[in-house]
């Protein structure tokens, strides 16, 4: 069984994603204080373990690529159980095997890698002398119901915070893999079409979101104009 995956984001209130678009709040506070509202809402979902894309992770936190000249993978992987120095996993998916880690965690959470079948056999070894955890996602990395089971049945996932960007949500949209939106709207406007949105599917279904629908569980003004909406998805 999959862990509950709940789709936690902050956007304007045009659903854009670029915080430093977003315009200032109206009462003088600093949008980094509004963003504080945001991670506070994320530690009342209790989720033990939580994700962003790899683009935000690569801009955030590790922005050098590894490199190798043996692409040689291994013939029947496994995944690699790292020591737990954290109750909270970070999960990443990297289907090409790159990401160079400068840490075994993230924010504190230890990291768990999720990889292609191929990925070379130097990377899993220089993974391990990290300690970081890796499990497989099929040959190409994208199987994500497959990394979700792996998850659970390894690592004792039960409920996933999954935290953008807008190509990762689209993903998992359309794989139909999320319960759960908690939505926080911040009171701001972005206003400019081309910013990255709550969800950005990138392939070729046409209705990423066909046959879903949300029902509202709750909506809560929670301070300085934040506004936090959950909906369940039913599938």
């Amino acid at each position: 069984m999959n862990p509950k995956i709940i789709c936690h984001i902050m956007s304007s209130v045009d659903g854009r994603l670029l915080t430093e678009r977003w315009t200032e709040p109206f009462n003088g506070k600093s949008k980094g204080e509004l963003m504080g509202v945001y991670a506070a809402i994320g530690r009342k979902l209790n989720a033990d373990a939580w994700m962003f894309g790899k683009n935000t992770l690569q801009e955030g936190y590790f922005p050098k690529k590894f490199h190798t000249s043996d692409k040689t993978p291994l013939a029947h992987p496994i995944p690699y159980l790292a020591h737990k120095t954290s109750s909270r996993l970070f999960v990443v998916i990297d289907p090409d095997a790159d990401i160079l880690y400068e840490s075994s965690a993230v924010r504190g959470d230890r990291i768990v890698t999720v990889l292609p079948e191929t990925a070379p056999a130097a990377y899993l070894e220089y993974l391990q002398q990290r300690d970081i955890s890796y499990l497989f996602a099929g040959v190409k990395g994208d199987e994500l119901n497959a990394a979700m089971k792996a998850l659970a049945e390894t690592f004792g996932v039960e409920t996933l915070s999954l935290q953008g960007g807008g190509i990762i949500d689209g993903a998992f949209l359309q794989a139909g893999l999320i319960d759960e939106l908690s939505l926080v709207v911040y009171p701001g406007i972005d206003g400019s079409a081309s910013s990255p949105s709550i969800f950005e599917y990138i392939g070729r279904e046409q209705a990423p979101a066909r046959g879903l629908s949300l029902e509202l569980l709750s909506a809560e003004t929670v301070q300085d104009g934040v506004v936090w909406l959950r909906y369940k998805f039913h599938k």
